[in-house]
């Protein structure tokens, strides 16, 4: 046998339904890809098989049609195409509208041969066309008379009204008029299609197909009861049949895993520009949603049987029992059942501000297969429902610890302090490289039951680059555990420091006065203490010089001003007046008092440089 795969534009959202005999549906397999793989078989011989598919699905049946033939034979597939109606009218003498108006027709016809038959009165010959006739009552509007060239030349007109027959003698006419109506009849069924396949074997035989079609994604809905031996949880699949069929006895699959299911648009026309390359067509990722099974649980009823089988990142659960569902309708059954350790916690997670604990379940995947995600519903012994949660989807050993509800009979207060200490300092090539302890203390004040005692598990979040100092914890992957026996009516207080020791080196150089003055009260060793006093007092020095040199370069533009202010005055008066001469004695001291103030500033920078390599030189100190 040969199996032959078929690339052309169908559907698959409807499931296809063979016109004289439907195929018949053997299997189903449903992706949280949202996608259907379908398994039917049907006769095919020398009649071809008549699919109808709905148009929206026409891209995904092309994309993944496969055929089983055992004769080996080539397939095809034929369909009216996206364009169909304006192909076909294309070739024809009239267009759409023509069809719906009969004076249009006859005028588009013009030649055609006709016969007209009115009241007992036959007319036979050649159209040529309408013309408005006069109507007999002032009440009638729109009279219209046809003109027919008789074999001999005579030209007749024919009413065109309920009374008049038409018949056209060419066949060809004829049947470019069929043509045009199945046209409009096809565009009238936009949503389906009718796809016909034929093969070239003509003997009579069942031949397989299999194909692709979109659907709802199926859905997990898990029970968790008390057992006598521990928790018993139930998923139960809730599946749809979008196919357009009935299933009959079908063989159900649920399959999980992140498959890519994408949207190939094969059946629109894809018009490519002359000078460009060949537009793409876009493209649609559809990627499972995450979910879990590890579960099953013993009850008062039974689960359907389930084979099962895994691969890399997917799992499959096909049902044993055959499975009968009405196209649109919803079914709902259980197909897992697992009896887990009952592992309930009270759960607080530590930096979440909740004000209560949640009460946990922890789950273990004890299967070789992936579970699917799905809510959970909790029933308890005594109490009934006691909460609902989200299971997100489990490798095989994989863990989740699921929350159900809050314990509010238990308060939690969480309160963060932190410290720092310098535990050494010392300088290296001008350098200060300091460490320092930091201490984050987190204290857990838990109010008790009223009732009860109870065993609080702490989550306490990890911190990268943080060690817990504590006791008794049990560290996870991203968490430290602790386990606090709470007292009925009491209050407890947990507490859990972390500490860590980080590494600070600073340039010397670049520390001003005030920085100093704050390491050198900090650092615990006594020579690089009066080392740090001594930098700080050469840095204060440098600070005074950098301020007495701007004083006398403020001075020194001030004198420039007031020297210049003057001399501008004595050359605009021009006299010799005893004014003017203590004007020009006050310029010529005005010179004194410049140089004086200058050397002043460059005292002050020289010494500022002088103290900048006595910083260095102390540095340089072993």
């Amino acid at each position: 046998m040969r199996v032959v795969s078929v690339a052309i534009l169908l559907g698959a959202v409807a499931l296809p339904t063979l016109a004289d005999q439907p195929p018949e549906i053997r299997a189903v397999t449903l992706s949280r890809a949202g996608v259907a793989m379908i398994e039917a078989q049907g006769a095919l011989g020398p009649e071809p098989l008549t699919l109808t598919i709905r148009r929206a699905d026409i891209d995904d049946f092309l994309k993944s049609l496969r055929l089983s033939d055992p004769a080996g034979a080539v397939p095809m597939l034929s369909m009216t195409g996206p364009g169909g109606v304006d192909d076909v009218f294309a070739a024809l003498p009239f267009d759409p509208e023509a069809l719906g108006d009969l004076r249009g027709l006859m005028d588009a016809m013009i030649g055609a041969p006709v016969t007209a038959e009115r009241r007992g009165t036959r007319v036979s010959g050649e159209v040529m066309g309408t013309r408005d006739l006069p109507c007999a009552q002032e009440t009638q509007r729109g009279c219209i008379a046809l003109a027919v060239l008789g074999d001999t030349g005579t030209i007749r007109q024919v009413p065109l009204d309920d009374a008049t027959e038409l018949q056209f003698a060419d066949a060809s006419d004829r049947d470019a008029i069929a043509r045009g109506l199945a046209a409009l009849r096809q565009a009238g069924r936009a949503l389906m299609l009718d796809v016909t396949l034929t093969s070239t074997e003509t003997d009579p035989r069942e031949i397989g197909l299999g194909w692709l079609q979109p659907a709802p994604v199926w859905k997990t809905a898990w029970r968790a009861e008390d057992g006598a031996d521990g928790l018993v949880l139930t998923g139960w699949a809730v599946v749809e049949n979008t196919t357009g069929q009935d299933w009959d006895e079908v063989e159900l699959t649920l399959a999980t895993g992140a498959v890519q299911a994408l949207q190939a648009q094969l059946y629109d026309r894809l018009d490519a520009a002359r000078k460009l390359a060949a537009p793409m067509m876009e493209t649609a990722l559809m990627s499972s949603a995450p979910m879990s099974r590890d579960m099953a649980f013993e009850s008062a009823m039974d689960i359907a049987p389930v084979s099962m089988d895994d691969g890399d990142s997917f799992s499959r659960y096909t049902l044993s029992t055959p499975v009968t569902l009405r196209a649109g309708d919803v079914i709902s059954l259980p197909f897992l059942r697992e009896t887990l350790q009952d592992a309930r916690l009270t759960l607080y997670r530590g930096g979440s501000g909740a004000a209560h604990p949640s009460m946990t379940i922890a789950f273990e995947n004890p299967l070789p297969l992936r579970l699917p995600a799905g809510v959970v519903t909790l029933y308890e012994d005594g109490r009934g429902h006691a909460g609902d949660a989200t299971l997100p989807e489990l490798a095989p050993g994989a863990q989740a610890e699921i929350e159900f509800a809050r314990d509010t009979a238990v308060q939690v207060d969480e309160s963060l302090s932190e410290t720092r200490n310098l535990q050494s300092a010392r300088m290296v090539d001008g350098v200060l490289v300091a460490e320092e302890r930091l201490e984050r203390r987190t204290s857990y004040r838990i109010e008790g039951a009223p009732d009860a005692q109870r065993v609080l598990t702490i989550s306490h979040p990890m911190r990268q680059g943080w060690d817990i100092r504590n006791a008794g914890g049990e560290s996870g992957f991203d968490d430290t555990r602790f386990r606090v026996d709470v007292p009925a009516g009491e209050i407890v207080t947990q507490e859990v420091v972390e500490q860590r020791v980080t590494s600070t080196r600073i340039a010397l150089l670049d520390l001003d006065q005030e920085a100093l003055g704050l390491w050198s009260s900090r650092v615990p060793d006594a020579e690089l203490r009066a080392m740090l006093d001594q930098f700080r007092d050469l840095r204060a020095q440098q600070t005074e010089l950098r301020r007495e040199a701007a004083r006398q370069r403020q001075i020194e533009a001030e004198l420039i001003a007031d020297q210049d202010r003057l001399a501008g005055l004595i050359v605009q008066l021009g006299d010799d007046s005893p004014a003017t001469r203590d004007r020009r004695a006050r310029v010529d001291s005005i010179d004194a008092e410049i140089n004086q103030a200058r050397a002043a500033r460059d005292n002050a920078e020289a010494r500022q440089m002088e103290i900048e390599q006595e910083l260095r030189d102390l540095l340089r100190q072993p």
